[in-house]
Formats: C-alpha cells, structure tokens, sequence
C-alpha cells in the first residue's frame, strides 16, 4: 500500500462543459512513499481507476490510495 487518506472527496474536474477527469483529494493518514507527512493535505493525478470493494484508488501517476471512511463526490 502506497498512501492511505481520510476525509477524502473525488473530485470532477471540468474544462467548460466537458469532463476531463476525476481527482482524489484528501487528508494524509499514512504514506509508505514519505512524499506526505501525517495530516497533509493530498490532491492526486487523474484518477484511471476505483475499486470500491477494497477502498482502492489508482492514479495516472501509478500511485495507489487507501481511502478509509465514507468520501463524498463532487462534480
């Protein structure tokens, strides 16, 4: 596990009126890779795909996210 976060949100993100992706941002709880230190706040890449059985977030970057607790969507 690369990054867990709390307090997170998936974000969409807009140019006009089309979507050109989603975003994870969030609060850092525990990063393996030290890029976040604890209570940091995260925003990701483009976010190419959600394993919701898991909690498993996967970036374009290649990083992988727990997120823990209930996260809200905003379009």
């Amino acid at each position: 596990m690369n990054t867990i976060v709390k307090d997170w949100h998936i974000v969409s993100v807009f140019d006009g009126e089309e979507l050109i992706g989603k975003v994870l941002w969030g609060i850092c709880v525990d990063d393996m890779t030290y890029r976040f230190a604890t209570d940091d706040y995260i925003s990701t890449s483009k976010i190419v795909k959600i394993s919701p059985h898991n909690q498993l977030i996967k970036t374009a970057s290649g990083s992988l996210y727990q997120v823990i607790g209930e996260g809200q969507s905003y379009l």
